[in-house]
């Protein structure tokens, strides 16, 4: 049996860690997180410590003292006393202090391997602060092993020095029974349209832009019944987009929910169309996207604009908009809303690509040899 530390901080969710439920008899999993985590409930047993990050909040200018105080709030209290206890120590992006808290005792050989997983797509991003550049390449000289979800965060390994046969690229997935493929859709069906964004409410996500867009193709006639658009998430636009939603009287078509991690494939169920208009600024892209994998498990046809490694896990699965293009995307919505064969089509394309490269149980098996490669060698 390999032991293995799953070490995420606030950070442990649902989204990655369906991709960690392994046999318990071949691989002892243990997540460890701050003790206000963003999900609580988890297939695996979990460690809660505390952590600066606890009683910060999610305040910008609290955060920003923390950083140039620490390098990061992510202070995980009392995580040296497990470090003998376990045969691999999995931790989460090179700049978060409980990686450097690691970092530290692999360079002391107090742990006997170090795994990072890296999501980060943009080179030499979360340096800024000197204190975080310090922790952040100290973590990269120390790790054994570097797993990435995408080959553009590999990419972005490597340009920051770190040797590519270190990195091992393993996709990300989801559990494909939890996200069912809903059933075909005939054209006599085609009452009505719900487009679907789930997705923190911030500029970065792209809202306004997709906003605008359905505002517009709501003016046109279409041959359809009802056009709805419902957004799951919360965040600092939520307020805002109440505001113009209430002003465009659109109250009855345009919905701002929240929901639990568990409810969502229900909510991709009742979509029709999924949009993720991510939009890149100066310390952050897409890195991934888990919802562009839940809707094409779902088998909804989806329209993204071309940004950060949305590319590379969407491929033919979908269409691709230049990024901030409204017009672009109010053209590839509206496309989809007339055409419920070619809904069909792209959806069933997604579920095919969910199912070859994002099956969640794949994934824990290429993570288990990872995992057993690097015990073989701590021998």
């Amino acid at each position: 049996m390999i032991k293995v530390a799953f070490v995420r901080g606030k950070y442990l969710n649902n989204f990655e860690g369906q991709n960690y439920a392994f046999d318990q008899h071949k691989i002892k999993l243990i997540g460890f997180s701050s003790m206000n985590a963003l999900h609580r409930d988890f297939s695996f047993p979990v460690m809660r410590l505390a952590s600066i990050s606890d009683f910060l909040g999610d305040v910008k200018a609290v955060k920003a003292i923390a950083n140039r105080a620490w390098g990061d709030s992510q202070v995980l209290f009392g995580l040296s006393k497990f470090a003998s206890q376990f045969d691999i120590f999995h931790t989460a992006d090179p700049h978060y202090y409980y990686s450097y808290q690691l970092a530290k005792l692999r360079s002391q050989n107090k742990i006997k391997k170090l795994l990072v997983t890296s999501w980060e797509t943009i080179p030499h991003n979360n340096e800024t602060v000197s204190t975080k550049k310090k922790i952040k390449q100290f973590v990269l000289r120390h790790a054994d092993k570097f797993l990435c979800y995408t080959e553009k965060a590999k990419q972005c390994l490597i340009k920051e020095g770190v040797d590519g046969n270190k990195i091992e690229v393993i996709r990300l997935g989801v559990n494909l029974d939890t996200f069912p493929k809903k059933r075909t859709i005939s054209a006599e069906e085609n009452k009505g349209i719900n487009i679907l964004l789930v997705g923190r409410l911030v500029e970065e996500k792209g809202i306004i832009d997709l906003y605008n867009a359905v505002k517009n193709i709501k003016k046109q006639s279409l041959k359809i019944k009802s056009l709805s658009l419902t957004i799951v998430g919360d965040g600092p636009l939520k307020h805002r987009l109440e505001k113009m939603i209430k002003k465009d009287s659109l109250t009855q078509c345009v919905h701002i929910i929240q929901t639990t991690y568990e409810s969502i494939p229900k909510v991709f169920r009742e979509a029709d169309i999924f949009v993720l208009p991510s939009k890149r600024n100066k310390t952050w892209e897409e890195q991934y996207g888990m919802v562009l994998i839940e809707a094409m498990a779902t088998g909804l046809p989806i329209v993204a604009y071309d940004t950060g490694a949305i590319r590379e896990v969407l491929s033919e699965a979908g269409s691709l908009v230049k990024e901030g293009d409204i017009t672009g995307l109010e053209n590839e919505i509206k496309s989809l809303i007339e055409s419920p064969s070619l809904r069909q089509k792209i959806g069933t394309m997604g579920r095919r690509r969910a199912e070859k490269e994002f099956d969640s149980r794949k994934t824990a098996k290429k993570i288990e040899q990872l995992y057993k490669k690097l015990y073989v060698s701590a021998k």
